[in-house]
């Protein structure tokens, strides 16, 4: 990948994870960042386990850029952890910020479900998968929002993902197994959406991680001086839920939920 001399800031940011039907939780990062003539690599590990023990582990150290392909594969030997995601679902591409001067930011969710497995620690996981990547030519201080809602649910029958943007723009995207609705109602313990009535129910939440962004950086890395504290010092925090969808009133299906808040001041 060669380095972009033209505009002053892009990010690539690829996610990746996958949950067994014990809440065995994989969460993964792969991300390059380009600054002007500086380059950073970035990959990042958090998992879960049934008993929602944490264990989280990064790197800056180059790693190779996985695939987005139908079949992805992960191996980083950094993090001790590999895994395969084959795609069950249709991708979805959605241009959430286009055509502004400072630049755009495009959502490409090529993984919205997946038959997945990850090899960690000796140990095989097998479960339902999700994959995205995101595309970012604005600095992120110039983005147009100030609360971003996040997250999917997956079951064998069901795939439903959220993208609710909160700001100076507001954007409210939800697809339901890849129908698109824009009515999604973002509470602390359910999604409602469908003029009410679709729910999807959150029960046994768990926090994954909470915190400021600055948390997962090394104490003294250059990175600090180039981004705006307003970024890293906003607030992100992610959740585990078992999770039950209604019809009508009617639970129609149940699975896991991953999803995140993440707030920053101006």
């Amino acid at each position: 990948m060669k380095l972009n001399r033209t505009r002053p800031f892009r990010l690539e940011k690829m996610y990746f994870d996958c949950i067994d039907e014990d809440g065995n939780c994989f969460i993964l990062y792969w991300s390059v960042m380009e600054i002007r003539f500086l380059r950073f690599i970035y990959s990042g590990l958090l998992f879960s386990d049934s008993d929602n023990t944490i264990f989280e582990k990064f790197s800056f150290k180059k790693t190779p850029r996985p695939g987005a392909t139908r079949f992805l594969t992960v191996e980083n030997p950094l993090l001790n952890i590999k895994g395969e995601w084959w795609q069950t679902d249709n991708p979805i591409y959605c241009p959430l910020l286009n055509n502004l001067k400072n630049g755009d930011l495009n959502w490409n969710c090529h993984h919205p479900k997946a038959e997945s497995w990850i090899e960690y620690n000796g140990k095989i996981y097998r479960g339902y998968g999700y994959a995205e990547t995101l595309f970012l030519s604005i600095k992120p201080w110039n983005l147009p929002f100030e609360v971003i809602k996040w997250g999917h649910f997956m079951s064998e029958k069901s795939t439903i993902i959220w993208i609710q943007l909160n700001g100076e723009q507001h954007i409210n995207n939800l697809w339901y197994n890849g129908k698109e609705y824009n009515d999604g109602m973002i509470l602390e313990d359910r999604v409602i959406f469908n003029k009410g009535g679709f729910v999807l129910l959150f029960q046994n939440i768990s926090t994954l991680r909470e915190g400021e962004i600055i948390h997962i950086l090394p104490k003294y890395h250059i990175i600090k001086a180039l981004i705006k504290k307003s970024i890293l010092n906003g607030n992100e925090t992610k959740y585990k839920a078992e999770s039950f969808f209604a019809i009508d009133g009617k639970t129609i299906d149940n699975g896991w939920s991953l999803y995140e808040t993440v707030t920053w001041k101006k």
